[in-house]
């Protein structure tokens, strides 16, 4: 049985004004589906998105259009849009795409980080673990994705961010309902801990492995939910 957050909260929040209101659309939508808030089969209705975001159905019927090149939602003539039955082997592909990067990542920010760089690497590991044993499952998402964008940025190559910029939406919503798993949070700092210590060992094989592992690992195991 999915779990039902209140969808005005759900896709009124965190909306920027820099964003074109496609953008938002796109990017709240997929949002819905990467969480499982929407499930394949589900009816996605013009109107009623367009209230709960407060903006017209344009961008909605736009986004329905951007979403279905990327395999997110099919629109059946007369009848409407809906997610696609798909939509988890787009995700995963995504994901797959994002596992490589990321264990590159991990294999540069072996080789380029200073101990200065470690130290604080080494701090939010250490802040992730209070939260995990404060069971603080929304500050952990926050931390988490914070730990990631440490690596990306101590990567120190301008590509592989503005990849990785492209998905961030995604994949924050991804890492969310990853973390509403118990099994999950305490897997998920296991890894996340020998990362850092691959990383401070100056191991780029070591660190690159880990990372693509723990995030194909989460992959498999979200979408398992999905089927459930």
């Amino acid at each position: 049985m999915k779990k039902q957050p209140h969808a005005q909260d759900f896709f009124s929040s965190g909306i920027e004004s820099v964003k074109s209101l496609r953008e938002i659309a796109v990017e709240k939508i997929k949002e819905a589906i990467v969480s499982g808030y929407f499930l394949p089969g589900d009816h996605l209705k013009e109107r009623e998105l367009s209230q709960l975001m407060g903006i017209s159905t344009t961008p909605i019927k736009e986004a329905f259009r951007i979403l279905g090149n990327e395999g997110f939602v099919k629109t059946v003539a007369r009848k409407g849009t809906y997610v696609s039955e798909y939509a988890n082997t787009s995700i995963e592909e995504i994901l797959l795409l994002r596992a490589s990067i990321e264990g590159l990542c991990c294999r540069l920010a072996a080789m380029k980080m200073s101990e200065s760089d470690l130290e604080l690497l080494e701090k939010q590991v250490e802040k992730m673990q209070l939260l995990k044993e404060e069971n603080n499952t929304e500050a952990l998402v926050e931390q988490n994705s914070a730990f990631h964008e440490m690596i990306v940025q101590h990567a120190e190559n301008a590509m592989i961010k503005n990849i990785l910029d492209n998905v961030k939406a995604f994949d924050h919503a991804f890492r969310k309902r990853a973390l509403s798993f118990n099994k999950e949070v305490i897997e998920g700092y296991v890894e996340h801990e020998a990362i850092f210590e691959a990383i401070k060992n100056r191991d780029p094989d070591q660190a690159e492995q880990l990372m693509k592992q723990h995030i194909l690992r989460t992959t498999e195991f979200i979408l398992s939910t999905q089927k459930d």
